[in-house]
C-alpha cells in the first residue's frame, strides 16, 4: 500500500503530510499494525533499519501533536497501536487550525490516486461541513464513499491477514482467489493492489504475483487463521506502471530525450526503461524535429498501448523514434493537437 510514493510533484513538507495523514487513518482503522507492515507500506524507500526507526519516530512525534498517541505493544512480534490516551479528552481545534488542514489534505480528497480519498473526505467533514455535500467533490458517486472491498484490502495489509476474493476479469468472468495483500498504487484514476496467491498456509505461489484492479474486487473477506510475510525485497515501485503499460506487452519503444530535459523526465518514467547512448539502437532512426535534435540519451521502455505511448510523449515533450507505428501514431496525434488547438 504505498501511500507516501506517487506524489513526486509534493514538496518534502508535503509527503510528510500525506504520510502522516494515511498513518492516521491506518491506525484508526486497525486495533494494531505490524512493525514489518508500517516499513514496507508507508517507508519503501527506506532500506536500512535506522533509517526507518528514526522516520517512523519523527512521524509519531508529529502524530502526537494532532492527539495521536501511538504506543509499541509488548509481545514475540513489533507491534504499534493507538494509545488509549489518545481518547481520553476531546480535542477542538481553532480555525486558523481547521483552515490549515482543510488546505493541506483539500488535494488528496479528490485525487483518484490517493487510496484514502473516500476516508479522508469523511474525516474532514468533522470539522469542515463542506465536505458533507456532495457537490463539493470531483469523484463519482459511487467513488464518494470508502469502498468495503478496499478497507478490507487494507486492514489484511496492514494485518498480515490473508484475504479471500472474488475478481471479475476483463472478459466478464469471474475467479476466485485467496491471496496477500502485498501493496497498492494509484494509476489513472484507478487503485490497483499487488499479490500473489497463496496457499492455506499463507505461503505465497511461486510466480503467481499479479495486480489488480481495486473496482473489480466484488467481494472480499478476511481468512481467519491465516496470515502472511511481506518479501523484505518486495518494493511497490517495482509493479507500478506507465500510462501506456496497462495490459500485455506489444512493444518496445524507442525515444528521443532533449538533453534539457533529461532530469525532469528521469523522475516521470519513475524507474521504468532504460537509458541508451545515441546509436545503441541501430534500426532507430534519428528525430526528425529540428527542436529535438539535441539528445543526450534514448530512452527504451516497453510499450501496452501504441495510442497511450504517443499521447504520453507529447505531453512529456519527447520524440518516438521506434517503431514505426508509434513514430505515426505520435505524428497523427500531432496534426490532431495542431488542427483543434
Amino acid at each position: 500500500m504505498d501511500t507516501a510514493e506517487g506524489y513526486s510533484g509534493f514538496s518534502k513538507d508535503d509527503e510528510q503530510a500525506t504520510r502522516i495523514a494515511a498513518l492516521a487513518l491506518s491506525f484508526m482503522s486497525s486495533d494494531t499494525i505490524s512493525d514489518k507492515a508500517i516499513w514496507h507500506s508507508f517507508y519503501p524507500d527506506l532500506t536500512k533499519a535506522d533509517s526507518y526507526r528514526t522516520a517512523f519516530r519523527r512521524d509519531r512525534m508529529a502524530l502526537a501533536e494532532c492527539g495521536i498517541m501511538v504506543s509499541r505493544v509488548d509481545g514475540p512480534e513489533t507491534l504499534w497501536r493507538v494509545d488509549s490516551a489518545s481518547f481520553v479528552e476531546n480535542t477542538e481545534l481553532s480555525d486558523e487550525d481547521a483552515m490549515a488542514l482543510d488546505v493541506a489534505c483539500l488535494p488528496l480528497v479528490d485525487d483518484p490516486d490517493f487510496p484514502y480519498g473516500a476516508e479522508l473526505r469523511i474525516a474532514l467533514s468533522k470539522i469542515d461541513d463542506t465536505f458533507d455535500n456532495p457537490a463539493s467533490v470531483t469523484l463519482p458517486a459511487e467513488e464518494r464513499v470508502p469502498s468495503r472491498q478496499l478497507a478490507t484490502l487494507q486492514e489484511c495489509n496492514l494485518s498480515g491477514q490473508v484475504a479471500r476474493m472474488d475478481y471479475e476479469r476483463v472478459d466478464g468472468t469471474t475467479l476466485q482467489r485467496q491471496v496477500a495483500p502485498y501493496g497498492f498504487f494509484g494509476l489513472r484514476g484507478h487503485l490497483y493492489m499487488v499479490a500473489p496467491v497463496v496457499d492455506e498456509n499463507g505461503v505465497a505461489v511461486e510466480g503467481s504475483t499479479h495486480t489488480y484492479r481495486i473496482d473489480r474486487v466484488k467481494r472480499v473477506s478476511k481468512v481467519t487463521g491465516t496470515s502472511f510475510c511481506v518479501p523484505e525485497d518486495f518494493d511497490i515501485r517495482d509493479w507500478r506502471k506507465l500510462p501506456f503499460q496497462l495490459g500485455p506487452v506489444l512493444c518496445e519503444g524507442v525515444f528521443a530525450v532533449p538533453a534539457q530535459a533529461m532530469r525532469e523526465f528521469s523522475q516521470a518514467t519513475q524507474g521504468k526503461g532504460t537509458f541508451l547512448e545515441p546509436g545503441a539502437t541501430p534500426h532507430a532512426a534519428p528525430p526528425s524535429d529540428g527542436e529535438h535534435s539535441s539528445v543526450s540519451l534514448l530512452w527504451q521502455v516497453e510499450i501496452s498501448s501504441i495510442e497511450d505511448a504517443a499521447s504520453w510523449a507529447i505531453a512529456e515533450d519527447i520524440v518516438p523514434i521506434s517503431p514505426q507505428e508509434l513514430v505515426a501514431a505520435w505524428h497523427s496525434q500531432l496534426e490532431g493537437v495542431v488542427a483543434y488547438g
